[in-house]
């Protein structure tokens, strides 16, 4: 599989779809010597001064032993050890982001991030910025943005994703990736699950508003994580195999992303409750929770609202909708305001041309599409299985196992849906 992935290095290509796709990654490496091959890297790319990005964590796991190895080849490495903030976590924020550009030396050619989702972020974006490359260094299989554009930053309380930089090169350390927390595996899992409700969300894009749609970025975001699910034993073992197979998984559906620039195959309604319980915990000062767990939970609550399409004949359905006043745009800005308080605006923004979709054309494209809708929810898994398979690898598989209380889940599945303009199961179901 690593063979398939690195297929796909340095590709441009047009695509049946009607884009032309490229993949600026050159080099993936997933094995147990993968921090050795860094400075293989780093020396025959000439780079002679680069800087190491890490938290206090991921320096004692992977950073210490990088930064020797690189200094005993004669390369000048520079360091920033990003700092906790005052909930006692690394946060992707302004102020991570300022301290990197403070602790990057005008003479380094690139920057190296030893770490997880946060210190990528915060790496990407600085990266992109600053016009330097970056490189990949994943310290626990927990997300599918190591090989992605775009940064998920908190900007002023409010998460958002900037479109960035992929990683020049990915170097993923079996030995390290196998000694990562139970619980940092089992949220790459939760992730990976999420594809399968954010690639309906897509399809239902494609079908209701004939939204743009890849059918080969969907075909390997879907073999990503079916990756995965075939070796959920070895994962929850922690064997050579299962870490390879999620970093793989993990990878491929990074690459995804990339051939469209964007994170739609991999990011739908599922994110978008996790982002907003993300926002709520900021806002009421209380611990941030892994981003894959909490895409693991949503994944479940979102199956099960597409379990429910199944139920509904397309009478039923068009009955339903014949009988549903559309939300206005007047009604949709107050509820954000209510919901979102001072990141209201930037919300309404963000939802302006969703706002000014005719809703009602829309509700008539539902009644008579609604064969190809109950198709796409039969593609999702039950929300059983998906349950299961989380519980296999330990992970949370309910709100309150996450610590998420039952308002904030009610909450999220009335509101959330404004957190990106996407169209998903949450956008359909309140016009039903």
């Amino acid at each position: 599989m690593s063979e398939l992935l690195n297929d796909w290095l340095g590709k441009s290509f047009k695509c049946a779809c009607g884009q032309q796709h490229e993949i600026p990654i050159r080099r993936i490496v997933i094995e147990r010597s993968a921090l050795g091959d860094v400075v293989g890297y780093v020396k025959e790319n000439g780079y002679e001064h680069v800087t190491l990005v890490a938290d206090t964590n991921t320096y004692a796991v992977a950073g210490e032993k990088l930064r020797s190895l690189l200094e005993e080849s004669q390369v000048s490495v520079g360091l920033s050890v990003i700092r906790e903030n005052g909930m006692g976590e690394v946060a992707a924020d302004e102020e991570a982001i300022v301290q990197l550009m403070l602790d990057t030396s005008t003479t380094s050619q690139v920057l190296i991030a030893v770490g997880t989702g946060t210190i990528h972020d915060i790496v990407r974006f600085v990266s992109h910025r600053t016009n330097r490359p970056f490189l990949s260094v994943p310290t626990a299989p927990s997300v599918d943005g190591f090989a992605s554009v775009g940064a998920p930053l908190i900007v002023r309380g409010f998460k958002q994703t900037i479109p960035c930089s992929a990683p020049e090169a990915i170097f993923a350390d079996l030995g390290i990736l196998a000694a990562a927390p139970q619980a940092m595996i089992a949220a790459g899992v939760g992730d990976m699950l999420g594809k399968h409700t954010s690639l309906a969300d897509w399809a239902l894009g494609r079908v209701l508003l004939d939204e743009h749609y890849c059918e080969l970025s969907a075909r390997l975001t879907l073999e990503a994580v079916e990756l995965c699910t075939a070796h959920l034993e070895e994962i929850a073992q922690r064997t050579e195999l299962g870490m390879r197979r999620l970093m793989e998984g993990l990878i491929l559906s990074g690459l995804s992303m990339l051939l469209v620039g964007h994170s739609r195959p991999a990011s739908g309604a599922e994110h978008h409750l996790s982002h907003y319980w993300e926002m709520v915990l900021l806002q009421q000062r209380r611990r941030a929770l892994l981003h894959g767990a909490k895409v693991g939970v949503a994944t479940v609550l979102m199956a099960q609202r597409y379990q429910a399409l199944l139920t509904l004949t397309e009478g039923e359905a068009a009955a339903r909708l014949a009988g549903r006043q559309a939300p206005s745009a007047q009604t949709d800005a107050e509820r954000i305001r209510a919901a979102y308080g001072a990141m209201a605006e930037a919300i309404i923004a963000e939802n302006a041309s969703a706002m000014g979709v005719d809703t009602c054309a829309l509700q008539a494209r539902i009644a008579a599409t609604w064969g190809d809708v109950q198709h796409i929810a039969r593609g999702v898994p039950a929300p059983s299985l998906l349950a299961a398979w989380l519980a296999a690898v330990q992970g949370p598989v309910t709100p309150d196992q996450l610590g998420v209380e039952p308002a904030l889940v009610e909450a999220s599945l009335q509101d959330a849906l404004f957190v990106r303009n996407r169209f998903t199961i949450l956008r359909l179901q309140r016009l039903l």
